[in-house]
Formats: C-alpha cells, structure tokens, sequence
C-alpha cells in the first residue's frame, strides 16, 4: 500500500480557521488528520504541499520515520511545520487503524480508561463579563453536564493588577465556586499574561477556593519566573500550549514546575510526539491535560492518546464549540456522534482508525474568509497575548 495523493481542506470556523487533512492509498483506505495555527493558516497550507512532495508514494506504516525524515529535513523548525507535520501523522495513523481494523488507542498499547473525562470554558471572553455572568455561565454548564470549568478571569492587562483588579478576579472565582459547588472542578486561564509576583499573589488568594489548576500564569518563556511562581503558589500549576518539542518540555518537568502539562497534539508534531513528552511527565509524575481548542479530527486523535496515556488527567473542550451548540461544526464530519460529550465525559471510540470521516459536501459550505490581522492593548496601549 502506497499514499497516492494528499487533499487539504481550509474551512471556516467561526474566529479560526481549521485545516483538514486527507491522504489517499492504492488500496482505497483514506486517514484524516487537522492542523491549526490561529493567523497562520496559509502558512500551514504551503508546509502541507511541501511534505506532500516527500509522503506521495510512501508506505503509510513507517510513521515514525516519515516523522523523523520530515523533521530532520526541516533545518528550521517551529509551530508552522510542525502543525502541517501533526496533521499527516494523524492521517497515517488513521490508516494503520483502518488497515488493521483496530481503533489508534489499540495500536497505541491500549486504553487505560473506559471514558475520558472533559472540561468545558463558560466563556471566551477574558474581560468585560460581571460577576453574575460568569455564575450564570457556570450554571448553564453544570445544567449541561459538565463537572469541570475554566475561564480567563483576568481584565485586558499584561504583567500586573490593580488591587481592584485582584478583588474583582477573586470574587469571580469565589462566586463561582459557591455557585456550583464543592464537587465541579474550576480550572483558571491566565494566558501568560501575568508577572511572577503578581501570579504568587493571585495563587495566594485563590487557593481556599481549590482550583483544579493554574494555567499559564507567566509568560511561556520566562522559566525562570514559573519557577518563582510555583516555589510559592499553594495549588498546582499548568503550563504547555506554547511549547513545542520534546525538548522545551523537559526543563520543565526537570525541574518540577507545574503539576499537569498540556501538550497538543497539532503543535508537537502529532499523536506519537505527544505520547512520548507524556511519558517524560510520567517519569516525574505530572499529569496530562491535553491542549485541543481544535476542531473535531484533532479531538478524535486527542480522544485516542488520552485513552491510552497512564498520567491523563482531563481534555479540553471548549465551549463556544461544544456548550452553546455550535451547529456548523457537525458539517465537517459523516457523523459527529462520536464526539458528543455527555455528563462531562466523551466515550471510547471503538471503530478502526481515529473513527471520523470527512463530509467533503459539509465542509463545501464553510470556505475559508479573510481575517483582519490583529493584537490586543489595553489602557495604555501595551500589546498583550
């Protein structure tokens, strides 16, 4: 068996764009896979043409050194490459499955796990929101099923707080967290967006409250800072969608910085690159929350490795997709069911492959639409992430 040809699809997705994958084989088997790179999509789609050039007439069960070629042949590699990289190895392993008619958590050594637990984010929005909206937001989620919940409770600042700003970040979270109650996770976004003393200051205060964790509290590049914040933050700490490789991650868990990392399986480079900084985490006892603000074929392969992975703790699944009942993303697929998330949970999927297929009529009716290249400020005009 030989892949024949390569089909990429970009499509709209609301605020993003998602790319799709689709590699074909002289035995008629298909594999699918994602990529995505928020104001980098085009950029996504040239790499795509260019591992088109090597992966035509290859046998689409040598992964793992289609990988390393690929990689290895990138002299300068970065998000870019390796999200065009992630979406064929998805798309191979999605092959190798189909082939031989067992679902990728099988090939991967198996589930650990009967079902895999979610969270949900009860808003988008970073600032503007009231405290009653935020428990209203909460609630709705809870009334949906959900048992875990994360949001960015920060105003549109970089680095600091104002101690009224600090007040008003607590009182979101302590509201939230009397309005749902003890036994729902509450998960808080911070974007990187915060220095290391005031992250220590906003743990302090938000610890009583018990977060399940604290995402990216600095910048994703000052260690250095993340390790001031978690000598002195009394709850865990998570850290991981901007980080990349193998790698990068592994000063990280060296140096036991945070509690859970938080891979994605796009950014790495796929679903075995992600398997193997799991077990790095694993080796140092931190747990796996995956990355996955992605569409539905980046789920099912996240899905996959988070069945088989010892240390997964819980999977993103974002709200303005999953809560709210955005219908259009059911388009992309010939059956969206078995990505549905029911009482906070997503089931194990049992068909070979990563179990979803394209709707290539679905998919005609969301081209793809040019977006205004931007950044936030705030007040005094500072750029923020």
């Amino acid at each position: 068996m030989k892949i024949t040809d390569m089909r990429i699809f970009v499509v709209d997705a609301d605020w993003r764009d998602w790319i799709f994958v689709k590699l074909l084989t002289s035995d008629g088997l298909t594999g699918v896979g994602e990529a995505a790179l928020t104001g980098q999509e085009q950029s996504i789609v040239a790499a795509l043409h260019a591992i088109k050039s090597y992966i035509l007439g290859k046998d689409p069960f040598q992964i793992e050194n289609h990988w390393r070629n690929l990689y290895h042949s990138s002299f300068f590699r970065g998000p870019v490459f390796l999200a065009a990289l992630g979406a064929v190895e998805m798309a191979l392993w999605d092959i190798a499955g189909k082939a031989l008619h067992v679902p990728v958590h099988t090939l991967l050594g198996g589930p650990c796990r009967s079902q895999v637990r979610c969270y949900t984010h009860i808003s988008e929005a970073t600032s503007g929101h009231s405290v009653g909206q935020r428990v209203e937001e909460a609630l709705q989620a809870v009334a949906e099923g959900w048992t875990a919940l994360k949001w960015d409770p920060l105003p549109a600042n970089f680095l600091s707080l104002s101690p009224a700003q600090m007040r008003d970040v607590v009182e979101q979270i302590q509201a939230v967290r009397e309005a749902v109650g003890d036994d729902v996770e509450i998960l808080v976004e911070c974007h990187g967006r915060l220095d290391p003393n005031t992250a220590m200051l906003l743990a302090r205060e938000i610890a009583p409250l018990r977060p399940y964790f604290m995402e990216e509290p600095v910048p994703p590049e000052n260690l250095d800072g993340l390790a001031r914040v978690a000598a002195h933050a009394p709850l865990p700490l998570a850290v991981g969608e901007r980080v990349y490789t193998a790698a990068e991650f592994w000063p990280i868990l060296e140096r036991q910085l945070v509690g859970y990392i938080q891979p994605d399986v796009i950014f790495v480079g796929g679903v075995l690159a992600c398997k193997k900084i799991a077990a790095l985490a694993e080796a140092r006892c931190v747990g796996v929350a995956p990355h996955n603000p992605h569409g539905p074929v980046c789920t099912a392969a996240t899905l996959h490795l988070a069945a088989n992975l010892p240390n997964f703790s819980i999977l993103e699944m974002p709200a303005d997709d999953y809560l709210w009942s955005a219908h259009w993303r059911d388009d992309f697929l010939i059956d969206p069911e078995p990505l549905r998330v029911r009482q906070g949970y997503l089931a194990l999927p049992m068909a070979p492959g990563l179990g979803v297929e394209l709707n290539e009529e679905g998919i005609l009716r969301h081209p793809p639409r040019t977006r205004a290249w931007g950044v936030s400020f705030q007040a005094e005009s500072a750029i923020i992430d």
